[in-house]
């Protein structure tokens, strides 16, 4: 969150541009869209993959004042800055409020046909998921990578070893 760091008289971007030139670094994700467009000319000869992370959709953007809901219609703005996606797993595959799965969206075909990876977040082992899964997890992960439809490209878990469980 480069707002908040910049609130704090310190520089984010400048951070990373440093320990970029110290270390390797393979993903830089930010829910801020002018954040990775302040960076991005610093990573374009690099293979850092710069991650647009969406957050709820009726938040807003801090650097375009935009809700994340409006940037979603928008992903062509997106993938002029970044070379993917991080959403909350009910971006791609909502729950009803009794907690089944609804229809998926096309949110992951839509952002492979503009050239985006898309990552899905928000899982995990110890909270309540969709009853479709039967209280399993692995057949949760599994519901994401590996169906007709669409296949995410990654997941971003607080339970990694069940996720690998998956694959």
């Amino acid at each position: 969150h480069d707002l908040f760091f910049t609130q704090h008289n310190l520089s984010m971007r400048q951070y990373i541009i440093s320990a970029s030139k110290t270390g390797i670094i393979n993903y830089i994700s930010s829910p801020e869209l002018g954040f990775l467009q302040s960076i991005a000319s610093s990573f374009k000869r690099s293979k850092t993959k710069l991650i647009f992370r969406f957050l709820d959709q009726q938040d807003t953007d801090p650097s375009t004042n935009q809700t994340y809901a409006l940037l979603l219609k928008n992903l062509t703005a997106v993938k002029a800055v970044a070379s993917g996606i991080l959403v909350p797993k009910s971006y791609i595959w909502p729950t009803s409020p009794s907690q089944y799965l609804l229809q998926h969206t096309s949110l992951v075909t839509d952002a492979h046909n503009e050239g985006l990876e898309v990552f899905a977040s928000d899982f995990a082992n110890d909270v309540s998921f969709s009853y479709n899964y039967s209280y399993d997890p692995v057949a949760e992960y599994l519901s994401f990578i590996n169906n007709s439809v669409f296949s995410v490209d990654g997941m971003l878990t607080d339970f990694p070893v069940t996720a690998s469980a998956a694959i």
